[in-house]
């Protein structure tokens, strides 16, 4: 069973039909999609069926519920231990090939940002968080050169979830300098406001800005995209932090919809008093705290934390291997053109 997220009202009514249209072409009842506009259960080949009268994948019209276990962040940190467990590859996303494709990829975030605030939710909840979104756009070139500016000073900051040349999604992680992140955690610096000289190439200091999967272009299921991408901002946390296996080792973040709520969260984030001063984001915080070593968040923070190290090591010891093999080739094409001098000498 799956319940409709908003956006089958909107998009209904931005062809301007009735919900007897609609169920006409979609071959269901008008009380069906009454039941579905509503929130309330319809089955999966129902909303399936619904989506293709409507042109889109159904999969942009399903709103996830909680247990329901599609969200492989969820899953996070123990899914890694599958991947260890298994000996299965680590993949660590691609990196913006250029500017152009940044501008793109930041178009394609705020596209995808309110699918997914209506993903998840209350209605309340999601009617805060699309106010707070709209916001977003009044100052959209502003937002759109920071992410630019961010990605020339470090590119390794925003990652991507690419699959047969389709971007599935973005993660994006700030190694922050110890003064611009106690002044983000404090309340004190704009979200907006951070900039490339706020940057480092690595530090025990992350900003998690975001994690947004691209579904109204990918074609894999819901749970296929947030299992990857959850992999892709978890190897990129490992590669920015400098010693994730530390105590002084933070991280910052801030709820922009109800699902980051969630996924901050089931990895050991806890809330903090302080709001971002611009958009008035509820700030979270990632570290050693007393008001976590009683709950269960304890146990996924040291987790985190735990196979964070790993994938480093892991990490550092590919590039090793990458460095000694590369190395390797390197002799051998040097020594291939002296072989031949010696065989025209020779003739």
């Amino acid at each position: 069973m799956a319940h409709a997220n908003a956006q089958l009202k909107q998009v209904r009514q931005s062809l301007g039909w009735s919900q007897l249209q609609l169920a006409m072409r979609a071959g269901v009842s008008s009380r069906t999609v009454q039941f579905a506009e509503s929130g309330q259960n319809v089955s999966l080949g129902t909303m399936r069926r619904i989506a293709t009268a409507l042109g889109m994948e159904s999969d942009q019209l399903i709103r996830i519920d909680p247990g329901t276990g599609q969200d492989a962040f969820a899953d996070l940190p123990w899914s890694i231990a599958d991947r260890f467990r298994t000996h299965r590859r680590f993949d660590q996303g691609s990196l913006c090939r250029n500017e152009a494709e940044v501008i793109e990829i930041v178009r394609q975030l705020r596209e995808n940002f309110s699918i997914q605030i209506q993903k998840w939710g209350s209605t309340q909840s999601q009617h805060h968080a699309l106010l707070r979104d709209k916001a977003i756009d009044e100052v959209y070139f502003r937002y759109e050169q920071r992410y630019v500016e961010l990605w020339r000073r470090n590119p390794a900051c925003i990652r991507l979830d690419r699959y047969d040349e389709t971007v599935g999604g973005v993660s994006i992680t700030l190694p922050l300098t110890a003064e611009s992140f106690r002044a983000f955690r404090a309340g004190e610096l704009a979200w907006l406001d951070i900039s490339a000289d706020d940057l480092v190439d690595q530090s025990q200091y992350l900003l998690l800005d975001s994690v947004t999967e691209f579904t109204n272009q990918c074609r894999r299921p819901w749970y296929q995209v947030t299992e990857s991408l959850s992999l892709v901002a978890f190897t990129q946390v490992a590669a920015l932090a400098e010693h994730p296996n530390r105590s002084d080792f933070e991280m910052v973040s801030f709820s922009a919809s109800p699902l980051n709520e969630r996924r901050l969260s089931t990895i050991g984030f806890v809330a903090e008093p302080a709001a971002e001063p611009e958009f008035d984001y509820p700030l979270f915080w990632f570290g050693e705290d007393s008001r976590i070593l009683t709950k269960e968040e304890y146990s996924n923070w040291s987790t985190f934390k735990h196979f964070t190290t790993l994938i480093k090591s892991v990490d550092k010891a590919s590039l090793r291997r990458r460095m000694f093999q590369n190395l390797l080739s390197m002799v051998k094409r040097l020594q291939r053109p002296a072989k031949r001098s010696l065989v025209r000498r020779a003739a």
